[in-house]
C-alpha cells in the first residue's frame, strides 16, 4: 500500500517537474513573446514617430492635400454621424466591428497615401537638392557680381569725385570766360565806337578838299579847256571822274558808319510796294540793255523800311550792272517761306562770279571783278549784310561764272513780332 503511495508520489512529482518545465518554457517563451512584443512595440512607436514627421513634413509641404484633408475630415465627420444614427439601431458589437474594418480600411488607405507621399517625397527631396545646388551656384554668382558691383561702385565714385572736380574747374573756367567775354565785348563796343567815329571823321573830312578838287577842276575846264590840249583834257576828265568816285566811296563808307549808330524801327513793309518803287527808280531814264523783271509774289514783312529800301536798291542795282553786257537778260525777283521766315531773292543772268571767293564776297572794299569791267565801291554787300543782321535774318548768294548769280537774305515773318 505504502508503495503505491509512492509511485503516485513519485509519478505526481514527475508530473509536477515536467509541469513546472512546461511553466518554465511557457515562461520563457512568455518572455520572449513579452520581449517580441516590446520589440515590436518599440519598432511600432518608431513606425509611428517616424510616420508622425513624415505626416508632419507632408502636412506642411504639400497645402494641396490639406484640401483633400480637410475633404476627409468632413467626411469623417459626415460618417461618424451616419454611424451615430446607426448606433441607434444596431447593436454596440456590430457598429464596434464596421468601426473596427473602417479603421482598418483608412489605416490602408492612409499607409497606401503614405508611400506615395514618401515617394513624392523623395522627389521632392531630390528637385530641393538640385535647387539647393542652383542656389550655391547662384548665390557664388550672386556675390561675384556683388564684388564686381562693389569694384564698380568704388570706381564709380573715383569717377564721380574726378567729375565733381572738373564740373568745378569747368565752372571757374565758365565764370573767367565769362569775365573774359564781358570784358572783350566792353573792349570791342569801345573799339568799334571808336572806328564808328574815326570812320566818321575821317569820311567826313575828307568830302569836303574832295569837293574842292571836284571844283576847281570843273572850273579848269570851263574857263581855261582852250589852253589844254587834247591829253591834258582827258587828265582833268580823270581827276573829273575819280573825284566823284572817292565821293561815292566817302557817301558809301559814311553809309556803313551810320549803320551802326543807326537804331532800326521795326513796322510792317509792303514788298511788292517797295521793290516796284525801287525798281522805277533804277529804270528811271535807262535807255540801253534794260532787263525784263518777273516779279513772284513777296509777302509782307517786319522791319525798316528805309533800311531795307537799302537792301533792295544795292541788289537789284548790282543785278543791273552786272548784266549790262548781256541782250535780252532777265532779273527774277521772288520769295519763299522757311523755318518761320521769309526768304527773299534776286536772281539774274549776268557775269555771276567764282564761288571759290565766296568768302569775300561781304567784305568791306572786297570786289570779284575789276573797276574798269563794273563800276564799284565794294561796300553795297558789305551794307546789305550789316542791315540784314540787324534784322536778326541771314544773306548768301549762289552763282556761276559768266552764267548769273541769286542772292538771298531772309527776314523773320511778321507773326515772330
Amino acid at each position: 500500500m505504502e508503495n503505491d503511495d509512492s509511485n503516485e508520489l513519485i509519478i505526481a512529482n514527475k508530473a509536477i517537474d515536467f509541469q513546472n518545465k512546461e511553466k518554465e518554457l511557457r515562461a520563457g517563451e512568455l518572455i520572449v513573446a513579452n520581449n517580441e512584443l516590446v520589440f515590436q512595440n518599440q519598432e511600432k512607436e518608431k513606425r509611428a514617430n517616424e510616420l508622425a514627421i513624415a505626416n508632419k513634413e507632408l502636412a506642411f509641404q504639400n497645402g494641396e492635400k490639406e484640401k483633400r484633408a480637410q475633404e476627409l475630415v468632413i467626411a469623417n465627420a459626415e460618417l461618424a454621424f451616419q454611424n451615430k444614427e446607426k448606433e441607434l439601431r444596431a447593436a454596440e458589437l456590430i457598429v464596434a466591428n464596421e468601426e473596427l474594418v473602417f479603421q482598418n480600411k483608412e489605416k490602408e488607405l492612409r499607409a497606401a497615401e503614405l508611400i506615395i507621399a514618401n515617394k513624392e517625397l523623395l522627389f521632392q527631396n531630390g528637385e530641393k537638392e538640385k535647387r539647393a545646388q542652383e542656389l550655391v551656384i547662384a548665390n557664388a554668382e550672386l556675390a561675384f557680381q556683388n564684388k564686381e558691383k562693389e569694384l564698380r561702385a568704388a570706381e564709380l565714385i573715383v569717377a564721380n569725385e574726378e567729375l565733381q572736380k572738373a564740373e568745378d574747374n569747368v565752372r571757374k573756367l565758365n565764370d573767367e570766360l565769362e569775365q573774359k567775354v564781358i570784358e572783350r565785348t566792353a573792349q570791342l563796343e569801345s573799339v568799334n565806337k571808336e572806328l564808328e567815329s574815326f570812320s566818321y571823321s575821317v569820311s567826313h573830312d575828307l568830302r569836303a578838299p574832295i569837293r574842292a578838287i571836284d571844283g576847281y577842276t570843273k572850273i579848269i575846264v570851263e574857263d581855261y579847256s582852250d589852253k589844254f590840249d587834247e591829253d591834258g583834257l582827258k587828265i582833268l576828265k580823270s581827276i573829273i571822274n575819280n573825284s566823284k568816285k572817292m565821293g561815292q566811296l566817302i557817301d558809301d563808307l559814311l553809309a556803313f558808319s551810320k549803320l551802326g549808330r543807326k537804331q532800326v524801327a521795326f513796322s510792317e513793309i509792303d514788298m511788292i510796294k517797295l521793290v516796284s518803287s525801287v525798281r522805277e527808280e533804277l529804270l528811271f531814264g535807262a535807255e540801253e540793255n534794260v532787263p525784263e523783271f518777273k516779279i513772284g509774289a513777296l509777302p509782307s514783312a517786319s522791319g525798316d523800311q528805309a533800311l531795307i529800301k537799302q537792301v533792295w536798291i544795292n541788289l537789284i542795282s548790282n543785278a543791273i550792272k552786272y548784266s549790262k553786257y548781256k541782250e535780252n537778260t532777265t532779273i527774277q525777283i521772288d520769295s519763299y517761306t522757311k523755318e518761320n521766315q521769309i526768304v527773299y531773292f534776286v536772281k539774274d543772268e549776268g557775269a555771276g562770279f567764282d564761288m571759290a571767293y565766296y568768302d569775300k564776297l561781304f567784305g568791306v572794299f572786297q570786289r570779284l571783278h575789276s573797276q574798269a569791267e563794273f563800276e564799284g565801291t565794294g561796300i553795297g554787300l558789305a551794307i546789305v549784310q550789316k542791315i540784314v543782321s540787324r534784322h536778326n535774318g541771314s544773306v548768301w548768294a549762289e552763282s556761276i561764272l559768266t552764267q548769273g548769280t541769286c542772292f538771298y537774305f531772309s527776314l523773320p515773318s511778321i507773326s515772330k513780332f
